[in-house]
């Protein structure tokens, strides 16, 4: 700690130094102290009530998946087994997803938390279909009680940036409900839907 202390105060320093026309009142002024720097770290490292939120979510779930190809496409039925945790002391949710898809084994592993500097939520997805990274942001919205995710991810035919959107939504305490669109330049429509109920 005293190390990362030390190099901001070096760079606050070298930073007065090279705008050399501050007065030297106002780069005393500008430095902040150890203990703001200490009080910011506190504030942006400290979970809360949105990582509480978070807990709820904590336990074994069967999930009921359905799969849309494209606009219009019949959908395709999908089983999975979800185990959800706490890491990181409280700070995010990791969940691990297995089960068969599209005739395949199929593995997943997400990753969601909630960040106290920007107050928003973040996730993200990695699974054995792609080797890439889906990442959402997201807000609780109280109208309908769950979450409600906005995000981007890469087309491997197109290879094209599309947008994603997620909504999920809360019937019981044990039951979870998602419904996720995509976009892919000619308007959004409806790709997956899921189900969780709780163990």
């Amino acid at each position: 700690m005293k190390q990362i202390l030390l190099g901001l105060s070096l760079t606050a320093l070298a930073t007065l130094a090279i705008a050399g026309h501050h007065e030297t009142d106002e780069a005393a002024m500008a430095m902040p102290s150890e203990a703001d720097i200490m009080a910011a770290m506190s504030a942006a490292s400290t979970p809360g009530a949105p990582h509480k939120k978070l807990a709820d979510s904590v336990g074994t779930f069967n999930a009921e998946m359905m799969m849309y190809m494209g606009p219009g496409a019949e959908p395709e039925a999908m089983q999975m087994t979800v185990e959800r945790h706490l890491e990181l002391g409280g700070r995010v949710l990791v969940e691990n997803w297995k089960g068969s898809a599209m005739g395949q084994p199929f593995e997943g592993v997400g990753r969601t938390g909630y960040d106290n500097v920007t107050g928003k939520y973040w996730t993200t997805w990695n699974d054995t279909f792609s080797t890439g990274v889906l990442t959402m942001e997201g807000q609780w919205d109280a109208e309908i009680d769950g979450f409600v995710w906005t995000g981007e991810a890469v087309n491997p035919m197109t290879k094209q940036t599309y947008t994603s959107r997620s909504v999920a939504t809360y019937p019981s305490e044990d039951t979870e409900e998602m419904k996720m669109y995509e976009n892919h330049g000619e308007g959004e429509y409806l790709s997956m839907t899921f189900k969780l109920t709780r163990e």
